[in-house]
């Protein structure tokens, strides 16, 4: 595990208790954090140099966990390596970048796949069958709602904030570039991919890239909305970010509502349904944002032993990628942006 900060916290639980994988090594540039992960953990070895990592012949696969602006150096430096690669997102800055890391990978026979644990969130897999299922009929649209929240939860260092808001390190704000990935590919996830998109994204406290609305058009024709804030005053209770996450599926004959997810505003089931008439919740499904990341993780590890595809590949992320970065020039130009036409 290269990079140990505060989000492996979710990371390492994947490893707990699995059969299919070991956590031999963690590796961060500073020395203090990597000791003391290795003494949580228990894992054989730790480090400070992530080179020495990717010269180890024992190792498979590495989580590449750093700042945004490391990701496609070190990328290459593991495909070199010849080393398997779960990736923190966003994937990259650029498309350019993106494409260069898919590349590299495909060059060295390693696979490559960005941690997108939001659609491994169990009420939204249970939420995708509904909808293959045909329980709301034909999709229509979607609204998707962010509040950050100031309140409710967990610590987390300010250094962490803090080199979240310098864009040219980051490649964009912290709501829209960072969170927003989860929630553009969650768009794609429901509604398959998109070929427009128009934002709007404003400011508050000079440096947090909200209040944004941003909507765009798949190419199924389906419409999608997601309207983002910051809330500085909110209370939003959360084992994890303080974040309000929600959800609207709308068919042509019923709706699925997602009312939660990182944290818990409103007192529902996170998954609900109407359809013919009648409303059912689903109570029986897990909650704990932590199971996704588990999910996640382990379905890729499954699936370097079983030789198939994982979610999100390298290209499916570039898509991902692509929707972000098209919001943020759609804003930049006032008009929209076709997705399709993008470089």
């Amino acid at each position: 595990m290269i990079g140990a900060g505060r989000i492996t916290d979710l990371h390492y639980p994947a490893y707990v208790n699995f059969p299919d994988a070991e956590l031999v090594t963690v590796c961060d540039a500073d020395e203090t954090v990597a000791r003391r992960r290795h003494q949580e953990w228990g894992t054989k070895r730790w480090e400070t140099d992530y080179k020495a990592v990717l010269a180890d012949p024992d190792i498979d696969m590495v989580e590449i966990n750093t700042p945004h602006h490391l990701h496609h150096p070190m990328v290459l430096e593991a495909c070199k390596a010849r080393k398997h690669i779960q990736l923190q997102k966003p994937m990259a800055h650029t498309i350019q970048e993106c494409n260069e890391m898919v590349a590299a990978a495909k060059d060295a026979g390693v696979r490559l796949k960005v941690i997108e644990n939001f659609i491994f969130y169990p009420p939204y897999r249970k939420a995708k069958r509904l909808l293959e299922e045909g329980a709301i009929g034909t999709l229509l649209s979607m609204r998707i709602r962010l509040g950050c929240a100031g309140l409710g939860g967990w610590w987390v260092p300010l250094t962490t904030w803090l080199w979240r808001l310098a864009e040219t390190e980051t490649g964009g704000g912290p709501v829209v570039f960072d969170d927003g990935y989860h929630k553009f590919s969650s768009a794609i996830f429901f509604g398959g991919a998109v070929d427009r998109v128009h934002a709007w994204i404003d400011r508050s406290l000079t440096a947090i890239d909200a209040p944004a609305v941003i909507s765009w058009k798949h190419q199924s024709g389906v419409l999608g909305t997601l309207d983002a804030t910051l809330q500085p005053n909110l209370q939003c209770t959360s084992n994890y970010y303080s974040s309000d996450e929600r959800i609207e599926l709308t068919g042509t004959k019923g709706v699925i509502w997602l009312n939660r997810c990182t944290g818990k505003l409103l007192d529902e089931p996170a998954l609900e349904l109407f359809s013919d008439g009648v409303k059912t919740s689903y109570e029986a499904i897990e909650t704990d944002w932590e199971a996704s990341f588990r999910d996640s993780t382990r379905d890729f590890i499954r699936s370097l032993i079983e030789n198939r595809p994982a979610s999100l590949t390298g290209e499916e992320a570039s898509e991902v990628q692509r929707f972000c970065l098209g919001a943020l020039e759609s804003a930049r130009r006032g008009q929209p942006v076709d997705l399709r036409g993008e470089g």
